[in-house]
């Protein structure tokens, strides 16, 4: 998941920078000091959630958002700011949130994780049903039923299923956004097939390793994804 941080204040974006930056879900996080740099990054970069600050020079937060949403449909925004009375003109945009400054650190975490929460649960159910694969000498075309999980390893992705284990270039975000409801990202790692669990065992501190049916391969999951999961594969 992309996280853009758009403020004019450089202490509050690297204040924001570091409390994301300890997000296991979070694969990116873009800065930009105001609305006209945030609009050339929407450009060009899938964002997830945009935290905007509202008064800022050359292009103001609202003004930005509102270019940013006609060209993202899917991006949420939070607006961050020192002024009460702009928070009505923010909801032409339909914000999700809106935080005054000083930032509520507690409140800003719990924001966060909300929308990251519902932004996994929101993906498309109608999504992929294969996953092709290019190289050198083959083109290789994967069931989505036939894979157990998918790894971030360096700057792609392992697919593996129970007799191969295949190199997609693509980050586990992109692969979100087309997936369908059987796929879950457990871990800031890992995106799992629900359908094809066998166990989950508690390793202590609070983590948790997945076994697949079939394999002896392993996922890990973080401890933030432990009882979302369980409410998931209840529904199966």
């Amino acid at each position: 998941m992309n996280i853009l941080i758009c403020d004019d204040d450089q202490y509050t974006r690297k204040m924001l920078g570091k409390i994301i930056s300890q997000n296991p879900f979070i694969d990116k996080v873009f800065t930009a000091e105001d609305g006209v740099q945030a609009v050339d990054i929407i450009k060009k970069e899938s964002v997830d959630i945009a935290l905007m600050d509202i008064g800022m020079p050359n292009l103001d937060g609202i003004d930005a958002a509102k270019i940013m949403s006609k060209l993202s449909s899917k991006t949420r925004f939070v607006f961050i700011t020192a002024y009460m009375e702009h928070a009505i003109e923010s909801f032409s945009v339909h914000p999700y949130d809106y935080l005054l400054k000083p930032i509520d650190i507690s409140k800003f975490k719990d924001t966060l994780n909300n929308l990251i929460t519902i932004s996994m649960d929101n993906l498309k159910e109608n999504g992929i049903d294969k996953i092709i694969i290019k190289d050198k000498i083959k083109i290789s075309v994967i069931p989505l039923e036939d894979i157990l999980y998918f790894e971030k390893v360096s700057r792609d992705v392992s697919v593996y299923t129970n007799k191969e284990i295949y190199t997609l270039d693509k980050t586990l975000a992109e692969l979100e956004n087309k997936l369908n409801s059987n796929f879950f990202r457990v871990h800031q790692s890992f995106i799992i097939n629900i359908e094809k669990i066998k166990t989950i065992k508690n390793m202590g501190n609070r983590s948790y390793q997945i076994e697949f049916i079939g394999s002896k391969k392993v996922a890990l999951m973080s401890r933030y994804k432990f009882e979302e999961l369980k409410k998931k594969i209840v529904t199966f």
